[in-house]
């Protein structure tokens, strides 16, 4: 990240530069991704169920986001947290604040940029897995158990199929690291990794499909279900613990969208040579901006695309998508690696 990028002098040092470009990442990008998913899901739903939706609480309902945290926050209920809860809140919080500084939202809007860049959301799903298991082992209940027990599992068998379609992004571009994902790609479609050969777009199908997985997104959401185990891991959280947890989830499918966006759909590249002239006749900082704008419109497409299909498409039990993940998943995405090695290598002959 530069420091003429968000509008630093030169000789700003980069602990300031780094603070202020975290902070602005949830003042500017995190919290009101939160609000505006929300608002999208609720208008979207609403259509489905021919209902009006949220329409109070501001223009058009679009206020009220804000209206349900602030009586998430008002309600408590006469509960102890016992240290296993509080361990889950460690774990969870460390792989909330943590990650956000490993998410690429530009090429001049990223922190971290090594060689294993690409392989760090990987921790984020892992760890905020293993603190929703621990949250659900902390509540002493059969539904969270079992639920915790359910997004463990399910956090396994999503993770081999997605990590091996990392791999075949990290094919074709040759490189981990988030400049050289991205520098691989083109302005327009024919020119994204997704749409580069059949290969490529079979791994990312199975990318999105496994990220749902991993996380426990709808709609295989198994260890959250609220049919047989009454809401699973979030059935006794209420106030600040359930706003909390909803960030949290929120905040995983922000960042493994916003990954298959940069790795798969074309990042923040824009076609010709749109960037330079940009950068030269108006300045780094509008190019930062409409970067990260360009970033955030195909998550938030890619979001509303599976909010859509939780919609529409049933919602299978736990074993269903473990098997699903091993038996499908988990063979295309191996299938599409060797192609896509094969496509590269024939590729770098001619």
């Amino acid at each position: 990240m530069s420091a003429e990028s968000l509008g630093f002098s030169p000789g700003t040092p980069e602990w300031i530069v780094s603070i202020v470009g975290l902070l602005g990442v949830y003042a500017v990008v995190i919290f009101p991704s939160v609000a505006l998913m929300s608002w999208l899901e609720r208008k979207l739903i609403a259509d489905f169920q021919a209902r009006v939706g949220p329409n109070r609480a501001g223009p058009a309902g679009f206020f009220q986001p804000i209206a349900d945290l602030l009586k998430l926050l008002q309600k408590d209920t006469r509960y102890h947290w016992s240290w296993r809860e509080g361990l889950w809140l460690a774990v969870h919080t460390m792989a909330l604040y943590s990650t956000v500084a490993v998410i690429p939202l530009g090429s001049s809007l990223i922190f971290v940029n090594t060689d294993m860049s690409a392989f760090l959301p990987f921790w984020a799903a892992l760890v905020l897995a293993l603190g929703t298991m621990l949250l659900g082992f902390s509540q002493k209940s059969v539904n969270g158990w079992f639920g915790g027990v359910r997004v463990g599992v399910q956090a396994l068998a999503g993770a081999l199929p997605a990590l091996v379609c990392m791999l075949c992004a990290g094919v074709r571009a040759g490189s981990f690291r988030w400049t050289d994902l991205a520098s691989s790609q083109g302005g327009l479609p024919l020119g994204w990794t997704a749409f580069s050969n059949p290969f490529q777009f079979v791994a990312f199908v199975v990318f999105v499909a496994s990220g749902l997985v991993l996380l426990s997104i709808a709609p295989t959401s198994g260890g959250l279900s609220r049919i047989d185990l009454h809401g699973g891991v979030s059935a006794e959280l209420s106030g600040r613990r359930l706003s909390l947890f909803r960030l949290g989830r929120f905040y995983v499918f922000f960042l493994w969208s916003v990954i298959a966006v940069v790795i798969f759909l074309g990042a923040w590249i824009l076609p010709g040579n749109l960037a330079e002239i940009i950068s030269q006749q108006i300045g780094p900082f509008s190019l930062a901006v409409i970067e990260l704008v360009c970033v955030l419109v195909k998550a938030y497409a890619l979001m509303m695309g599976v909010v859509w299909l939780s919609r529409v498409v049933p919602h299978g039990r736990v074993d269903q998508i473990t098997n699903f993940a091993w038996r499908v998943l988990s063979p295309f995405s191996l299938a599409a690696l060797m192609g896509a090695a094969i496509w590269a290598g024939w590729r770098a002959l001619l």
